[in-house]
């Protein structure tokens, strides 16, 4: 289903080059869950160089109809008024004529409990350290997900006890992120990929982390030093960040339990 695009009579008007432009962007998030790469743009529509693809988008911006990250990366395009409804990832557990057969009927446990488990997430956008919730106040948009097989240890749903609501706690948050360069990339975790990590603002030595760093969202390996912290990345051409917890240059906003590549 091709995404619409509504007028709005306050922004100014497109070009028919630019509203395809604007229409791909929408399609490509609401089939992903986060927007196309330069290239992907100038693939889609036989650009000579990503020198025209910029002239779309910031034609875009300047209109009113996108945000572009101003850290450059890959994927660092908002489409402002724009709720997307990606569906990529949750296929339908809706039964079928084939499933009513005695063989498939005990498998309706495990359908009712994917569908219950299965939700939106939403893909984190630019925040700041000074104001950690502002990078969920205007996300990239949404990715569907097994919550269950995120918070379970063995990747099985409904094995571990902490995505399950105590009566003095509540299940843990998780969220997505676009990996915004390679600086963990010996660790597999590429510019591109979308890591998963629950919504926690303080983590543990070792863990790796989905951090705010001025405005831009960086994912590394958080190491205590003392009174000093530092987020270090696997890719030693990286320098590590050192911050003073609580001092404002540096927030944790969560912590990385898997991720997912688009090949």
């Amino acid at each position: 289903m091709k995404a619409t695009i509504t007028t709005d009579p306050t922004k100014q008007a497109l070009t028919i080059k630019q509203n395809d432009v604007l229409r791909f962007l929408q399609d490509y998030v609401e089939e992903y869950g986060f927007p196309p790469t330069m290239k992907e743009i100038g693939d889609k529509f036989s650009f000579a160089s990503t020198n025209a693809v910029t002239q779309y988008l910031v034609a875009l911006e300047r209109k009113g109809y996108i945000r572009r990250s101003t850290k450059g990366a890959s994927r660092g395009i908002q489409i402002i008024d724009f709720t997307p409804s990606p569906k990529h990832i949750a296929q339908s557990t809706a039964t079928t004529p084939a499933l009513q057969s005695t063989a498939h009927r005990s498998l309706s446990p495990m359908l009712n409990h994917q569908q219950q488990s299965v939700k939106n997430v939403v893909i984190v956008g630019d925040g700041t350290p000074q104001n950690p919730l502002s990078a969920f106040l205007s996300p990239r948009g949404q990715i569907k997900i097994d919550t269950d097989f995120f918070l379970s240890e063995n990747g099985q749903p409904g094995t571990d006890t902490t995505s399950q609501s105590t009566p003095h706690s509540a299940p843990p948050q998780l969220f997505a992120a676009i990996v915004s360069d390679d600086g963990m990339s010996a660790e597999a975790l590429r510019e591109g990929d979308i890591v998963i990590a629950k919504q926690q603002f303080s983590a543990s030595e070792g863990d790796i982390v989905v951090a705010l760093f001025h405005d831009t969202v960086l994912v590394r390996r958080f190491v205590r030093m003392g009174v000093v912290s530092e987020l270090e990345a696997a890719t030693k051409t990286f320098p590590p960040i050192s911050f003073h917890e609580g001092s404002g240059t540096v927030a944790i906003i969560g912590v990385v339990v898997g991720q997912m590549r688009k090949l």
